[in-house]
């Protein structure tokens, strides 16, 4: 056989690489760059899911799955830095924008119409502020203050919310919805003294609802720690963290979030592995009180688990159908928002 001379050799490897990238094959090393970053936004994932999900949006900017599936997906393609305005998804950004806002009830500032109660509520006057936050618009922000003033007529007698847009009843998974919105808001500078009162009176709520153990029911009325032990409690216990957080508790000495992070510590592990018990509600929270912990290393612990979890479990067409909800828009949506965390684009999971 002839001697192949160094020169020759490296022609050949070279028209071989050419050949196997023109063929769509990733060159060595590449397949594993995404893994190799494991403090970033896995961004070949990313790109992958944000394709999926701008190919799910309807003409008219609504996902099929309801109004809160349209905000969580508006919300995902934000975090990407993807404005209404800026970004390779700035059209699907604006129609998701345009299609919420043109689904508010004129005189009750509803968000929600007749699906998803209080939780789209929630869901979509949040994506209204994060909007406001990063591209200040008037018409997004009367859109905001009239969505703020159902939350402030909504907030019940104990300082909760629940699923009708009135002041009747009250459970923690609503609650943290309106709680987030409110901080959002508060945030890009709309709300005042208003929202800080509805704020106040939501953390006697939600202080409420924290059980010995370190999670938290699902209502302060129900007592104990029925369902809230082990990994079946991290979304409830999620969501009373990142309550507390929400409303400038920060202090890891505190009654109820050092003990709600104790708990997340210990179990959410299992809750993230087992792809059930409203997987993607509680990692959506779970990942916030990770990233917002007042000890760093909870995010690092979190992260270097959770980017791998949650990329696996990506479809070939870039979609995230497994897990809770109404279909695989919800899914990849809340997949995108936690996989972009790290990008710092969304004003409300700036540290």
């Amino acid at each position: 056989m002839p001697r192949v001379r160094p020169l020759a050799r490296c022609l050949l490897w070279a028209w071989l690489l050419t050949v196997l990238v023109a063929a769509g094959v990733p060159a060595p090393g590449a397949e594993t760059a995404d893994d190799d970053a494991d403090d970033g936004t896995p961004q070949q994932s990313v790109d992958r899911g944000l394709a999926a999900l701008a190919q799910m949006q309807s003409p008219d900017g609504n996902f099929s799955e309801g109004p809160a599936v349209t905000a969580l997906a508006g919300m995902a393609f934000l975090a990407g830095g993807n404005t209404a305005t800026r970004g390779l998804y700035h059209d699907a950004s604006a129609r998701c924008l345009k299609a919420i806002i043109e689904r508010q009830d004129k005189v009750t500032g509803y968000l929600s119409g007749d699906a998803g109660n209080m939780y789209g509520h929630g869901f979509a006057t949040l994506y209204l502020a994060e909007s406001y936050g990063m591209a200040p618009d008037i018409p997004v922000r009367r859109s905001l203050e009239a969505a703020l003033d159902l939350i402030y007529y909504s907030q019940n007698k104990e300082g909760g919310w629940r699923y009708s847009p009135s002041p009747t009843d009250a459970d923690i998974s609503v609650t943290i919805c309106q709680v987030m919105a409110l901080r959002a808001a508060y945030n890009a500078g709309v709300g005042g003294d208003e929202t800080q009162e509805c704020m106040q009176r939501a953390l006697a709520y939600v202080r409420r609802c924290a059980n010995g153990n370190g999670s938290f029911s699902y209502q302060a009325s129900m007592g104990g720690d029925f369902g809230s032990s082990g990994p079946e409690g991290v979304p409830r216990t999620a969501a009373g963290c990142m309550c507390l957080i929400g409303m400038g508790v920060n202090d890891p000495k505190d009654r109820n979030l050092g003990p709600g992070l104790l708990y997340l510590r210990k179990y959410f592990p299992a809750h993230l592995r087992a792809q059930e018990g409203y997987f993607w509600y509680g990692q959506y929270y779970t990942a916030q009180a990770m990233f917002h912990s007042p000890d760093t290393e909870d995010w690092t612990t979190y992260w270097k688990l959770a980017r791998h979890v949650i990329t696996r479990r990506q479809e070939r067409d870039g979609q995230w159908t497994q897990g809770e909800g109404p279909g695989p828009a919800y899914a990849t949506a809340m997949a995108l928002i936690i996989l972009q965390i790290p990008n710092n684009y969304l004003p409300i999971f700036q540290r």
